[in-house]
């Protein structure tokens, strides 16, 4: 979803719905699912403005907000495999 879908759908629950709400832009701009089936995700050393998820498949993902923090990652973590968001089907 891009900024202009969220701004209407904002405006759907104000105007619609009378219901309001509050929207934060996150920093995260780089996504990466870990292809690592035995891999601890817990353990892994990462930059502190990394975000660990899971998507709804329940795949670990990593959220980060900058290319260095990629590569921070893959060098903190011997063996790690990530790939771009998308870049595989779930």
């Amino acid at each position: 979803m891009g900024v202009l879908q969220f701004e209407v759908l904002q405006y759907r629950l104000e105007s619609e719905y009378n219901v309001e709400i509050r929207m934060e832009q996150l920093p995260y701009e780089h996504v990466r699912w870990i292809e690592n089936k035995e891999i601890d995700v817990s353990a892994l050393s990462v930059t502190s403005d990394t975000k660990k998820v899971k998507d709804l498949h329940d795949r670990p993902l990593l959220l980060f907000t900058h290319p260095w923090s990629i590569q921070t990652a893959l060098e903190r973590n011997e063996g790690l495999q990530l790939s771009e968001f998308g870049a595989t089907e779930a």
